[in-house]
């Protein structure tokens, strides 16, 4: 059981395989994840295929994806929670947003659901839905074929975040709009920080002068661009041993084995990518333990706060100086929690367009 665990975890470091090496509080994580979603939005969001075709997925948002909004200047881009709960993320966000998002008001929000086959199985969704496996969607791995036999072009989560991204930068659409919000948290934070090194989908809201922040709140651990790593707050930064935790350099850790969404790209481009970025990388002043205790994140650090810590550290030593884009902070009285992170006051003043808490 202990080798099969290892090769996995090699391949995918997922949630669903940490669960099968790991304790009851992980397996019951497990269960979450592998149950389908309950609750869908009742609105789809057309992503562009190659072929002229699309595929579908639902997105919460408080406006309709059909028709023009004059009069938003700021739309936020949430991450789903793990479990594929959209709807928690959604709500959450909702307090930190408040009457912005109430008709008239200057806010936007989207919240995409990325499926598993559960989710397509229990809603009776047809073959235009697209789908993942129920983690791969977290660190930008393509969609599953329908059918064994299906020819059709598989879809990376990157590439729906650019889908969004340039139906955001449609100045017929959105003629006011100032600033998109990438917002994840704790394990989904993943996808938001390892889109800012590798994203495609940029140059359409750039062309229409509109601003791209990525804000991570409480991630569980890093995109790393060599071997180097430091352990324990106190040790310095040196490469690591690789008989220790031998998929310490794959992705979403480091750059091997990259998504075919990054084909071409080589790590020191996606460092100067990332340190450049608009990014905000928030933790709670009381963070709680998250759920990656994997090798390959404990080789970053002990905890959140050492990983968010040591990640800053070996940016600065990997680029030469203080990334110009990349800034932290701490969201004063949070507790960490989901709840805790989004519905705070620090996250309402991020939302309104401060620089942060």
């Amino acid at each position: 059981m202990k080798s099969v665990c290892l090769r996995v975890m090699l391949a995918a470091a997922t949630f669903a395989v940490l669960a099968a090496c790991s304790s009851s509080p992980t397996v019951s994580l497990r269960n979450q994840v592998l149950r389908p979603t309950e609750v869908l939005s009742d609105q789809d969001f057309a992503v562009p295929v190659e072929g002229g075709l699309t595929t579908l997925l639902p997105v919460y948002s408080n406006v309709k994806l059909v028709e023009a909004h004059p009069g938003i200047k700021r739309a936020t881009i949430a991450i789903q929670t793990p479990t594929r709960d959209a709807f928690a993320v959604y709500d959450a966000l909702k307090t930190s947003l408040g009457p912005r998002l109430a008709e008239g008001g200057d806010a936007a929000l989207l919240v995409p659901q990325f499926l598993s086959q559960q989710d397509i199985d229990r809603h009776q969704l047809g073959p235009d839905f697209a789908r993942w496996t129920v983690d791969n969607w977290m660190i930008g791995g393509s969609t599953r074929p329908v059918t064994l036999r299906d020819a059709s072009v598989p879809v990376s989560s990157f590439s729906v975040l650019d889908a969004l991204l340039l139906y955001l930068a449609d100045r017929q659409q959105y003629p006011d709009l100032e600033e998109i919000q990438l917002v994840g948290y704790g394990a989904s934070a993943r996808l938001v920080q390892l889109y800012a090194a590798i994203a495609k989908g940029l140059a359409a809201p750039r062309a229409a002068g509109v601003r791209v922040r990525f804000v991570v709140l409480s991630p569980e651990s890093h995109l790393y661009f060599d071997d180097r790593r430091a352990p324990r707050a106190d040790a310095p930064l040196a490469p690591f041993e690789r008989e220790r935790c031998a998929g310490y350099q794959l992705w979403p850790y480091g750059t091997v084995l990259a998504p075919a969404y990054a084909a071409g790209q080589i790590a020191r481009d996606m460092a100067a990518e990332y340190a450049a970025s608009d990014m905000l990388l928030l933790r709670a002043e009381r963070e709680i333990e998250g759920t990656d205790r994997s090798c390959e994140a404990m080789a970053q650090g002990r905890n959140r706060v050492e990983r968010l810590d040591t990640h800053l550290r070996y940016l600065a030593a990997y680029i030469g100086g203080a990334p110009a884009g990349v800034r932290s902070g701490i969201v004063r009285g949070a507790d960490g929690s989901l709840r805790g992170m989004l519905g705070s006051a620090c996250m309402r003043e991020v939302l309104a367009g401060a620089g942060g808490c």
